[in-house]
């Protein structure tokens, strides 16, 4: 049987081996570590209380037992795919992605409003939808297109309102978070928009294809009015110059003629003074110088006929 002292020895070492085991197991759960990227809140599950401090990354003791209530101390990026309804009332699908942080001095508030950072980033991430279902009300379906910078910056400021609650700072009106950034990276348009739009454009198209085959056709008339005018021309002036041409010769020809008759006229007038012929007498002296000044007379007449005009001379 052992001694008492031996018992008492044994008693003694069990005894320090059970403390040393104890300090080290409540040193173990009093010890908890934070990353780089993370903040921490104090929580201890069995006093239900919270520290009013914000830890940052590293190890950190505490009470026996107790956890960190985590958030990051980075940017946080969320991603919202939805559809809005326009100031003209229709349907726009949208992808949008935002980036916000947690300001440490606001993290107890935030875990005594939203609990933990689940619960908080499911409202900023519902939020951060209210404000681009929002803007997408206060413009209207044809500026998606034409003011889509616009429409992102006016989102932005609108994310801001809802997360810190007014555009000078963080307020209890808002989510205590800070926006830093929004990307509108696409829009889808109604079916029926871009269907009229592609008809417009279409008809547009059409138009401009008829006025450029208009354009054209009068081309063509134009150029055909022109040949036309200038054929015209051409035939109005020949006629002219045809007319003008037979004119002179008319006159030419009668101016001829008269010459001739009046030289003629006086070679009668003077033969009748000379040779003192009557009208007969001219009329047979005219008959004699037309068979004179021809060769090859043949004559055919009926009987009685007087072809000589002798007498009368």
């Amino acid at each position: 049987m052992p001694s008492t002292e031996t018992t008492k020895k044994i008693a003694i070492r069990f005894l320090i081996f059970a403390v040393l085991l104890t300090s080290i197991i409540l040193i173990s759960v009093s010890l908890k570590k934070l990353s780089t990227i993370e903040y921490g809140i104090q929580y201890d599950r069995w006093a239900k209380t919270l520290d009013d401090a914000t830890k940052q990354g590293g190890l950190h003791a505490g009470p026996p037992g107790y956890r960190f209530i985590k958030f990051p101390s980075t940017q946080i990026s969320a991603n919202i795919a939805d559809t809005c309804v326009s100031r003209d009332g229709l349907r726009v699908g949208f992808d949008t992605t935002f980036q916000y942080q947690m300001p440490a001095e606001h993290i107890v508030t935030v875990v005594k409003k939203y609990r933990n950072f689940k619960g908080w980033s499911t409202i900023v991430e519902a939020a951060g939808n209210a404000a681009v279902q929002h803007t997408c009300s206060e413009f209207n379906v044809t500026d998606f297109q034409s003011m889509r910078t616009i429409i992102q910056d006016s989102m932005l400021n609108n994310l801001r309102m809802k997360l810190e609650g007014s555009l000078e700072g963080i307020t209890e009106n808002g989510m205590y978070a800070v926006a830093t950034s929004l990307q509108l990276t696409n829009v889808q348009l109604p079916q029926l928009y871009n269907n009229a739009v592609s008809e417009k454009q279409r008809a547009e198209e059409d138009i401009a294809l008829a006025k450029n085959q208009r354009t054209q056709e009068s081309t063509k008339a134009n150029t055909e009015l022109l040949a036309a005018e200038e054929e015209a021309r051409k035939i109005l002036e020949n006629a002219y110059n045809y007319a003008n041409v037979t004119i002179i010769r008319a006159d030419l020809k009668a101016e001829a003629t008269r010459f001739a008759f009046s030289k003629e006229k006086e070679v009668l007038v003077k033969a009748k003074e000379t040779f003192s012929l009557t009208s007969d007498g001219v009329i047979a002296y005219m008959t004699n110088q037309l068979y004179a000044s021809t060769d090859h007379l043949t004559v055919k007449v009926g009987e009685p006929a007087k072809i000589s005009r002798k007498d009368e001379l």
